[in-house]
């Protein structure tokens, strides 16, 4: 994510559906690629960590930008769609992400139009070479290159080691650039001693961030259309037309460079906004299903269980019987 700027891993598998504890879910993935749009990230000539956090949105989080630093992502309030490479994966408040050099990525909140998330995001920052660096004079991180190797198909954290590693990042923020330093190697020693339930990549072997380019403008301005009218009707045709382009050729290119279709993209954002709402508020299911976009209630319904697995009501149940 900018500074003050289908899960592919082999143990989720293909049908990875499975409800979160704060309400999310796993749906299927893509496997198309784009290089995005390249951040530049204005180095510290006294530090060679660096820290930052901002909310969402904010000009700073765009899809797949991408920069040569290597990346730690805390994402500290609200549940949405993270997209890295060629994966779109769901995340929830707690999530912390490592994402190698030059891998495109953005996390696309899922909140009402006028919504601000304040405090979303905390980021740090380093440089490859200083990491070959601190390896090389330190031989007791040489752990990290494996952890590093993994980052080029962004590597997630949950559980416990999400605990610790978000902690880790937050109490950054106090300490002197010196302790920083210190801090970077806890949190890297963190995921490399992860355990495998809660630790997994999520872009496809072999993606090629090179492979595509140019579509940033055009898949971030139907982003934003798509967020701002999840409760009406989104038409693909006005999405093309806006981009100045037939749909045919609107719907290659998005497909192409975000990684999923655009209405199953919009299918994905419409049912995570349902999953929020049913966990996080008492409105009727009938209600929630009219804010989510869905006139008919069958439609609803199966497009609910098509990518969770459960019926809505089934989901609250479930939910709250967890949280007991």
């Amino acid at each position: 994510m900018g500074a003050v700027a289908q899960v592919n891993d082999n143990r989720h598998g293909k049908a990875a559906l499975a409800q979160t504890s704060f309400g999310g879910f796993v749906p299927k993935g893509g496997s198309p690629n784009d290089s995005g749009v390249l951040e530049i990230i204005v180095p510290d000539a006294q530090a060679s960590v660096r820290w930052a956090k901002h909310g969402y949105p904010s000009s700073l989080a765009k899809w797949h930008h991408h920069h040569p630093h290597i990346e730690i992502h805390l994402i500290r309030e609200g549940t949405g769609l993270m997209m890295a490479g060629n994966a779109v994966v769901p995340y929830e408040a707690g999530q912390v992400a490592l994402i190698g050099s030059n891998l495109p990525h953005n996390w696309v909140s899922d909140i009402a139009p006028g919504e601000r998330l304040r405090q979303r995001d905390v980021v740090c920052h380093v440089r490859p070479e200083t990491m070959r660096l601190l390896m090389s004079g330190f031989p007791e991180t040489s752990g990290f290159a494996m952890v590093l190797k993994r980052a080029g198909q962004a590597l997630v954290l949950s559980g416990e080691s999400a605990r610790q590693a978000g902690s880790i990042l937050e109490n950054m923020e106090e300490h002197s650039l010196a302790c920083r330093v210190s801090d970077l190697i806890r949190v890297l020693d963190v995921f490399a001693h992860a355990p495998a339930d809660e630790s997994y990549t999520v872009v496809a072997s072999g993606y090629d961030p090179a492979v595509c380019s140019g579509a940033e403008r055009v898949v971030n301005d139907a982003i934003e259309y798509i967020s701002s009218h999840l409760s009406g009707e989104i038409s693909m045709d006005l999405a093309a037309r806006q981009a100045g382009m037939s749909v045919s050729a609107f719907s290659r290119l998005f497909k192409s460079a975000a990684g999923i279709g655009f209405s199953d993209f919009v299918r994905r954002l419409r049912i995570g906004h349902a999953c929020r709402l049913l966990t996080t508020t008492n409105q009727s299911v009938a209600s929630i299903r009219r804010a989510c976009g869905y006139g008919n209630a069958s439609n609803f319904n199966r497009r609910f269980f098509e990518e969770t697995g459960e019926t809505p009501t089934g989901w609250r149940k479930k939910y709250i019987g967890r949280t007991r």
